[in-house]
């Protein structure tokens, strides 16, 4: 099982973390930071459970392709960000 929700000695968000949860329980975000700020793989999800969009970060900035759906799961978009 992955720790969850830590900070380094800065106090700054590191490592894995669940984003806030909505009022019906489920799931927002989740992802990585480094130093406070989100690097590497990240998921954002609808109210309703589904993913909404997922792709990697960067010293927080969106990279490579990224994937966006509409609220009933099916796939929208897929955009890329160069560094």
């Amino acid at each position: 099982m992955q720790t969850i929700n830590q900070y380094n000695d800065k106090g700054e968000k590191e490592g894995y973390w669940e984003e806030s949860y909505y009022s019906n329980g489920n799931l927002s975000a989740k992802g990585h930071y480094k130093n406070g700020v989100r690097s590497g793989y990240w998921e954002q999800y609808y109210t309703n459970g589904n993913l909404w969009y997922k792709g990697s970060y960067k010293n927080g900035k969106k990279v490579g392709y990224w994937e966006y759906y509409y609220y009933d799961g099916n796939l929208d978009e897929t955009i890329f960000y160069a560094n």
